[in-house]
């Protein structure tokens, strides 16, 4: 095999930073509601019902998986839903999605509300809360933050990583699997060394960030002894993996099951980790490896007629608001667990001659 170019990974697969501000004022509020109003014309309910003194609180949201699980509750379920999540207005989509969910639940009378803020901060959370607390008297809590170093641990020095340079939408801002024009280059992607400043703030935003909200919405008495759902989205990462596996990401995961272990013993919430595969969604784009391991993935599991995208996770996730659920773990991972060794089988056999032709069948799968 000829030898792979090393690339630059860059933000939103290299989009034009300075452009991004105007394409989003030009065209993110549209393409928003065209999405919003696209998907929420097949969404179905599945039979959560919540009383009404219920609200579900979502860490995130505004994007990604819990955005799909915000426009199920909502939308499927007429579920309230709250959250917090940290968009940056002019550079964001999540604000725009945001903005089209809220339109959207006003218009149907559905009770949501949104903040903008760094769902870290204790005075931000304590404004939820006592906000909440007027309103609700049970919080079921879904933790989906994705703000972490997708770096290596120093100990393990530096590495390059197969992937691939995929365009993101320009406008919604997830890899763009649409056409194989947009699958641009086959090659290697250095991963570079975490500092101490990357891995606490992943720990801080990844790794503790249940528990620092558990505490205070237990204190305000919006925690209910075994009614309670406490969540969080968690990848099973290998243990060999290069870059999930030896690095602050992996760190901050561990010490987030640890949390849920706490929130259960200290305040009996019934803690369910959410175990989903590699999904399309801005957050992998930035993970070396993650994109071809997202198209591979996916490849091989269209092939067996197994993929789940994110509208299908999350209509699944919807069980573990059913008041008889009680396992620790939701696994909507398991065919994808299954079939790894198969994708590095097929990413070892991988030539440059495959790229873009063998990903065709992506193009014809909703991968948002």
């Amino acid at each position: 095999m000829a030898e792979l170019e090393v690339f630059e990974k860059k933000p939103l697969g290299g989009t034009n930073i300075r452009e991004i501000a105007k394409v989003l004022a030009a065209n993110g509020k549209e393409a928003a509601e065209k999405m919003l109003a696209d998907q929420v014309k097949n969404v179905k309910p599945v039979g959560i019902h919540l009383p009404k003194d219920h609200v579900v609180l979502l860490l995130g949201g505004s994007n990604g998986i819990l955005r799909a699980c915000a426009i199920q509750l909502l939308f499927g379920e007429n579920v309230p839903v709250y959250a917090v999540h940290y968009d940056r207005e002019s550079m964001q989509i999540g604000h725009y999605h945001v903005q089209a969910v809220k339109k959207l639940a006003e218009e149907r009378g559905i009770d949501t509300q949104w903040w903008n803020m760094d769902a870290t901060d204790p005075k931000s959370i304590q404004e939820v809360v006592d906000f909440i607390k007027t309103k609700y008297k049970v919080v079921h809590l879904m933790n989906g933050i994705a703000a972490g170093a997708t770096k290596r641990y120093e100990k393990y020095g530096k590495i390059n990583v197969k992937d691939l340079d995929v365009a993101f939408h320009p406008v919604l801002q997830y890899p763009d699997f649409s056409s194989l024009d947009n699958i641009r280059k086959f090659g290697m992607v250095e991963v570079q060394l975490a500092s101490e400043q990357d891995i606490e703030r992943t720990n801080k935003f990844m790794g503790t960030s249940t528990t620092i909200w558990v505490n205070p919405l237990a204190a305000a008495g919006l925690i209910q002894k075994d009614v309670s759902v406490v969540a969080f989205a968690d990848y099973d990462f290998e243990k060999d993996d290069p870059v999930y596996g030896m690095g602050p990401l992996a760190g901050a995961k561990i010490l987030q099951r640890e949390s849920m272990d706490l929130a259960a013993k200290n305040h009996g919430v019934k803690a369910v980790r959410l175990c989903y595969p590699a999904m399309d969604t801005t957050a992998i784009g930035a993970i070396p490896g993650g994109l071809l391991m997202l198209s591979l993935t996916t490849l091989i599991l269209q092939e067996k007629g197994q993929f789940k995208g994110l509208k299908k996770l999350a209509v699944e996730t919807m069980q573990i608001f059913r008041p008889e659920y009680r396992d620790r773990e939701l696994r909507l991972d398991t065919d994808f667990q299954k079939i790894l060794p198969e994708f590095h089988k097929r990413e070892e056999k991988l030539q440059l001659s495959d790229i873009p032709g063998i990903f065709d069948p992506l193009t014809k799968i909703d991968l948002p």
